[in-house]
């Protein structure tokens, strides 16, 4: 065998295995957990919107401190608007994330339970059955704790709406000052929201532990 056929045999060796080795990567990411890929990305997105909340709100007090010091209303105004438009765009991102983690953990649940069902051992199905369970209550705890955040954000994104409408109408200091009770009030607000929303991502985390890993 001269030296270029030795090459070229090694490098189709080569080639093969990088192929070999591309398919068994594919594979792997294609059999990963359903529950925990979508979990992932809304753990992500509640991310994403505990950070909106947090700068809209600051974006809020800019605006009320820059009436306080007579300055500038109208680009802390716009920065508000900015964000509480890309928070709203958030909630709508996420909700979506949320519809869909939903109808792939119904469908990966109702697969794993019959795959317990057909276990012939009943120690091994006990086993199984137990863990699909702890499994599936911490995966429905994030329902539940999304309810609670979502009963918080809910009118606390209202009454941002409702201050951005007045301000687009009246942009003065006077009217500024007028809102300072409800900007402080919406800013405690602010708080409990954030709170509701490390609640959830704490049970998304909770989950993701009790999920079998693949």
């Amino acid at each position: 065998m001269n030296k270029t056929s030795f090459i070229l045999k090694n490098s189709k060796r080569v080639i093969a295995a990088l192929a070999l080795a591309a398919a068994v990567v594919a594979s792997s990411a294609g059999d990963k957990n359903p529950v925990v890929v979508e979990l992932s990305t809304v753990q992500k997105g509640v991310a994403k919107l505990r950070t909106s909340v947090a700068d809209t709100a600051s974006a809020l007090d800019a605006v009320k401190n820059a009436a306080k010091a007579g300055g500038d209303l109208k680009a802390p105004n716009a920065t508000f608007s900015k964000q509480l438009t890309q928070l709203e765009e958030q909630i709508t991102t996420l909700r979506g994330q949320a519809t869909q983690m939903r109808a792939r953990a119904d469908e990966h649940y109702k697969a794993w339970q019959a795959e317990v069902t057909k276990m012939g051992n009943p120690k091994l199905r006990e086993k199984a059955q137990n863990r699909f369970a702890d499994a599936k209550d911490e995966f429905e705890a994030i329902i539940t704790t999304a309810d609670e955040a979502k009963r918080n954000l809910v009118p606390y994104v209202a009454d941002l709406r409702d201050i951005a409408s007045y301000l687009n109408v009246d942009l003065s200091a006077d009217a500024v000052k007028s809102l300072g009770t409800t900007i402080w009030r919406l800013g405690n607000k602010a708080n409990s929201v954030l709170g509701s929303i490390d609640d959830v991502s704490k049970q998304i985390g909770k989950a993701l532990e009790a999920q079998p890993q693949s």
